[in-house]
């Protein structure tokens, strides 16, 4: 398996795991996929209305657990792809060595803008964050050339 993206949120139970479900979905075996989040509390599950919005696309990620951030998951990744600016900002301060593989999910393409939490809002909310996901992911693809 050749290139690795791994994908990151606050809690990683909303935005991180439904990028993970749909780029693995997008990308097949041709890219490592993963997420974490900035503040996660590890081992909770995703949310009911991420893993109801995936189920949707027959994407199964029951079995997806929160994890948090560290060292050794920003040094395997090629790519780290945190959902908002000031997320990037925060993992380079955390993680300054790292600073040349962040870039938002949202800054692919040629409009700029950060991916909104869904997380405490309805399930159309997570279907409007999960399309705005895979319509990035779209960009993504095309911009790596997999």
């Amino acid at each position: 398996m050749g290139l690795k993206l791994l994908f990151i949120c606050t809690g990683n139970t909303c935005r991180s795991p439904i990028a993970e479900g749909l780029a693995r979905d997008l990308f097949g075996d041709e890219v490592q996929v993963s997420s974490a989040g900035i503040e996660a509390w590890t081992g909770e599950n995703a949310s009911p209305h991420a893993l109801e919005v995936l189920a949707e696309h027959n994407i199964d990620l029951s079995e997806h657990r929160a994890r948090k951030i560290r060292e050794e998951l920003m040094s395997e990744a090629d790519w780290v792809i945190p959902m908002t600016r000031s997320q990037a900002e925060g993992l380079k301060r955390l993680f300054p060595k790292h600073a040349h593989k962040l870039r938002c999910l949202g800054d692919w393409g040629e409009r700029k803008r950060d991916v909104q939490d869904p997380w405490g809002g309805s399930l159309i909310s997570y279907r409007q964050t999960a399309q705005e996901i895979r319509e990035l992911l779209g960009i993504l693809k095309e911009q790596l050339n997999v």
